[in-house]
């Protein structure tokens, strides 16, 4: 699959989805669908594909109706001491290898001869980091191999490490995911956060010194702040990285509207930005993230069409 995304994005921009977080809170999701084992977890998103599994399924079709190249699975925090705030980290497989299965239900329904739909397995850095002393390596490792067999074993094409904030966090997903599933290619996204850093305080010039002797299919970034902030990050990364890069921003900056949190761009801003990142060589893949709807990416696909 490495080679194969390699051969492709030489033709082709590759478009990943939008935002799921913020599709499921417009969703219609009725409050037996949080209830598990007798408890309410409202608020485990992952636990919906378990429990509503419909409503995953109706996201994903939008996403592969509005073009997406890249599906993503709602397995974001499906990584046990994430699972453990809900007190069931024993789900972790299960609900990992069922966010992929749904996927990849949608990819093989969209998927023609003409156009295929990977499966994008999603992985988040969960709630701990490992470089501020809040979990083990060896116990992130042990976690991360858990959650990376329930994606493997469900379908996915493609891992994609993301929203990373801790270069001690990708090092233990790459260790896990490896040594898992050694033939599933792994896509890297850290976030830079306003600062010009990681959370952790790493650059855009050092994660690509870090991540150089790693085989990863690419390297980027995602959320954090909107495409506006993180251009200059991906001009820099262009100049030192060695890998493809991908960007999936969210739609701008977040705004608090009444104690929810907003993102003001539309499609047409959004895509307009997004669009730019492809003057800057090696970028071939580009998404959304927080905030982001089946229109911005539909919209996206429609401007980088036939763009090589």
């Amino acid at each position: 699959m490495l080679e194969t995304i390699k051969e492709v994005i030489k033709n082709k921009v590759l478009i990943i989805d939008g935002a799921m977080g913020t599709q499921l809170q417009i969703a219609d999701i009725k409050k037996e669908e949080w209830i598990y084992e007798g408890k309410d977890l409202e608020g485990c998103n992952e636990l919906l594909n378990l429990t509503a599994p419909h409503i995953l399924e109706d996201i994903h079709n939008r996403y592969a109706i509005a073009g997406a190249d890249l599906l993503s699975t709602n397995t974001f925090g499906s990584m046990p001491w994430v699972l453990d705030d809900y007190d069931i980290p024993e789900t972790s497989y299960e609900l990992s290898k069922l966010g992929a299965q749904l996927v990849k239900k949608t990819a093989l329904k969209y998927s023609t001869p003409e156009k295929q739909i990977y499966v994008l397995g999603s992985i988040g850095p969960g709630t701990k980091l490992p470089s501020l002393g809040h979990i083990k390596y060896d116990d992130m490792y042990e976690g991360y191999k858990i959650m990376a067999q329930g994606l493997a074993d469900g379908g996915v094409d493609i891992f994609l490490l993301e929203t990373c904030q801790d270069p001690l966090q990708i090092k233990a997903a790459l260790h896990a995911l490896t040594d898992t599933a050694p033939h599933i290619p792994i896509m890297v996204s850290v976030t830079i956060e306003l600062s010009g850093t990681m959370l952790i305080g790493t650059d855009a010039m050092t994660i690509a010194a870090i991540m150089a002797p790693f085989n990863i299919l690419s390297l980027g970034f995602n959320c954090g702040t909107g495409p506006k902030q993180v251009h200059k990050h991906v001009k820099t990364l262009s100049e030192v990285c060695k890998f493809p890069i991908s960007v999936h921003a969210n739609a701008g900056l977040p705004q608090n509207r009444g104690g929810k949190t907003y993102y003001p761009m539309g499609p047409e801003e959004f895509v307009s930005l997004q669009k730019e990142f492809l003057s800057i060589n090696g970028v071939s893949f580009l998404g959304g993230c927080c905030g982001t709807t089946p229109e911005h990416i539909n919209a996206l696909v429609k401007a980088v069409e036939g763009i090589t």
